[in-house]
């Protein structure tokens, strides 16, 4: 077979395959972030909750892991990011799913949104724990 020619059509179950290929690597990016906001919630309810009633480095410690927990989330994300979009260029040999990508190329929201969802939140919870580390280390310093 040379190189110039094309290839073969893909069969309805390589379809199917390719469909279903997309839409998992969409649904780990939501369930994992679901796992991380309610790990980041549960931590900072925790970290505020007992700042009275526990030492400085008990909270600095939630904070720290916090912080790092984030930055994980937001190295985890990018991978993902990337196996969806190599998802997606698989699945773009959908004729359905080429329509539906030209018909979002003119809507900035949608077409920016994974990325929005993948840097913005992990960032955004990230100097959430910054800021409270910094509010923390301030309130402490001046007792």
């Amino acid at each position: 077979m040379s190189e110039d020619a094309e290839p073969e059509p893909l069969s309805a179950v390589e379809l199917d395959r390719l469909w279903g290929l997309a839409l998992h690597e969409e649904q780990v990016l939501n369930e994992r972030s679901g796992y991380f906001l309610i790990a980041h919630a549960m931590l900072l309810v925790f970290s505020v909750e007992a700042i009275d009633r526990v030492g400085f480095w008990t909270v600095s410690g939630c904070i720290a892991i916090g912080a790092v927990m984030s930055l994980f989330w937001l190295l985890v994300n990018m991978r993902q990011h990337n196996e969806m979009r190599t998802a997606a260029r698989l699945a773009s040999s959908l004729v359905g799913y080429q329509r539906f990508r030209e018909e979002m190329k003119g809507k900035r929201l949608r077409s920016a949104g994974p990325a929005l969802f993948v840097y913005g939140i992990p960032a955004a919870v990230t100097i959430i724990w910054i800021i409270f580390g910094i509010d923390r280390y301030l309130a402490w310093r001046t007792l």
